[in-house]
């Protein structure tokens, strides 16, 4: 049983969002706050706390990382109406587990959070585009720089944690494409296997630090 802290200050979004958690097999709430405060005052541990990005009295992002210090093993899921490229890949490289916009269906937010709870990262299609943009826009002098967009599109999906099925599927490719276009990244960016490259793209700001 995956337990769930919820914190927004939105009071529907917060008894919306509780309501579904409760409702969902395998997770149960915890609790639930509505301040930076008030979450950081949880006297009940969860193994994963799905928190918006903006408060009154502070950021998700650095709550997250309070969280953490915390508890050590928890998993934290920003959900947000912000698509901003630089909160996607500062939530990412803060070691924050996923990021997921709030006009997400009801099914992708439970299956972020079981995902997120296994221990993947978890992107919304929507943090997914902020996050291919920003590297692809941004100088790099890391091994990522030799990847072209649709690359780092690709392999930003496998951070995700989807098979190649999947990335062929949601990008309308045949999986033969994709099977190539991994061999090309693995090349470029000089490791051995597709895992290799997966944990790079994470050290390198696709992926939790």
């Amino acid at each position: 049983m995956t337990r769930v802290l919820v914190v927004d200050d939105h009071p529907v979004v917060l008894r919306g969002l509780a309501a579904l958690i409760d409702s969902e097999p395998g997770l149960t709430l915890v609790a639930t706050a509505g301040t930076v405060r008030q979450a950081l005052e949880c006297s009940a541990e969860p193994d994963l706390a799905v928190v918006d990005l903006q408060f009154p009295d502070g950021n998700g992002i650095q709550l997250g990382i309070d969280l953490k210090r915390r508890w050590p093993e928890v998993r934290v899921l920003v959900l947000t109406m912000s698509a901003d490229a630089h909160a996607v890949v500062r939530s990412v490289g803060a070691g924050l587990d996923g990021y997921l916009l709030k006009d997400a269906d009801p099914d992708e937010v439970i299956a972020a959070i079981h995902a997120a709870a296994r221990g993947a990262l978890v992107l919304g299609r929507g943090a997914s585009d902020a996050v291919v943009a920003a590297a692809s826009a941004a100088p790099r002098t890391d091994k990522l720089a030799a990847l072209d967009a649709r690359e780092l599109e690709i392999l930003g999906l496998l951070v995700e944690g989807l098979t190649t099925s999947q990335v062929a599927a949601q990008l309308f490719l045949s999986p033969k494409t994709i099977l190539n276009r991994v061999s090309v990244i693995i090349a470029k960016l000089d490791v051995p296997t597709k895992a290799d490259a997966i944990a790079l793209a994470k050290a390198g700001g696709l992926g939790s630090a």
